[in-house]
């Protein structure tokens, strides 16, 4: 409920309300899915950026992991996905032939897998 001003609410001396006001009935905002990495024994929670990669969503979180080529050929940037997986784009050329087997305990390239 809100009260509405009138000349005589805004007299010196009278307060403008009378009744607390009450928000909005609008909804809560839901909250947004984060998906959840490892590298080098420390777990990073990162905000997907639609079309931009793990790594540089990373970096413009403020995130600092290790990387180097950003090509797919170094595997400096080699992390596991611990939450999230359905958020990442399928694996790429770059990233079976670096990480191999590792791909089936989800070993991604940060700098190769994209947000969908």
């Amino acid at each position: 409920m809100t009260n509405k001003l009138t000349i005589g609410s805004l007299k010196p001396g009278k307060p403008a309300f009378n009744k607390t006001l009450e928000s909005s009935s609008a909804p809560p905002q839901a909250s947004e899915d984060l998906v959840e990495i490892q590298q080098h024994q420390k777990t990073f929670k990162i905000k997907p950026e639609r079309n931009n990669t793990v790594l540089h969503s990373a970096l413009n979180q403020r995130i600092n992991l290790d990387y180097k080529c950003e090509k797919g050929t170094c595997g400096k940037c080699r992390v596991k996905l611990l939450k999230g997986k359905n958020m990442v784009s399928s694996v790429n050329q770059a990233e079976k032939k670096k990480l191999g087997n590792e791909i089936d305990s989800n070993y991604r390239l940060a700098c190769q897998a994209k947000f969908n």
